[in-house]
């Protein structure tokens, strides 16, 4: 999920910059089905990446009065959904051999973290999550031999495939695990420095 919206953007500086205190993660779950698949994108803060957080929403969103409200996470929760389905109809993260013909976005959903609310002092750690839902206008078969997703270089990744899909090659994903769960092959990992993963796979027989 590459195009993330520009409260985010601002959000990781502030974290890449912060000190050895902070911490922020995130990590991207895909699964994928024959008609559709869904993407959920997970961000965690704590140490004092939870304080710019706030303080970042607070000045940005809110009226700058050092505390978060009701009001103010329900704004940051639009304002976020609204920029993500923009960022997305702009340009789409899922391709099928290269092409995002037959790929629409149906749904964009988000939870903010009610821990956000209050002070913004509090250190309290921020567990946020970002859900994408898409739908295939052919089978998965259909759409070509490989399928490629456009995230954020060195964040976490799981890519679940249909079940009946043989995985032929990846490229992009850094520290590869492949296992089967449920007849279904799993690819854990991370995105590469370029932020483009690709799974280039099959029906099996």
């Amino acid at each position: 999920m590459r195009y993330i919206p520009t409260l985010l953007l601002a959000l990781l500086t502030v974290a890449m910059i912060a000190s050895p205190s902070s911490a922020f993660e995130w990590k991207n779950t895909i699964i994928l089905e024959e008609d559709g698949m869904s993407w959920s994108y997970e961000e965690s803060y704590s140490g004092e990446d939870v304080g710019a957080f706030r303080s970042y929403a607070d000045k940005n969103v809110g009226n700058g009065d050092g505390y978060i409200s009701a009001w103010e996470l329900m704004k940051l929760d639009h304002r976020i959904r609204s920029r993500l389905y923009g960022s997305l109809g702009k340009e789409l993260d899922v391709m099928f051999d290269n092409s995002a013909k037959n790929v629409n976005v149906f749904e964009v959903d988000a939870e903010i973290s009610r821990s956000v609310l209050g002070s913004t002092d509090k250190t309290d750690i921020i567990n946020n999550r970002y859900f994408v839902t898409y739908t295939f206008e052919k089978d998965i078969f259909e759409l070509g031999d490989s399928v490629s997703f456009d995230g954020e270089a060195n964040t976490g990744l799981t890519i679940t495939m249909p079940e009946g899909m043989e995985v032929i090659a990846t490229e992009g994903i850094d520290s590869r695990f492949v296992e089967t769960i449920d007849n279904r092959t799993v690819i854990s990992g991370h995105f590469g420095i370029e932020g483009l993963a690709t799974v280039e796979f099959s029906r099996k027989d």
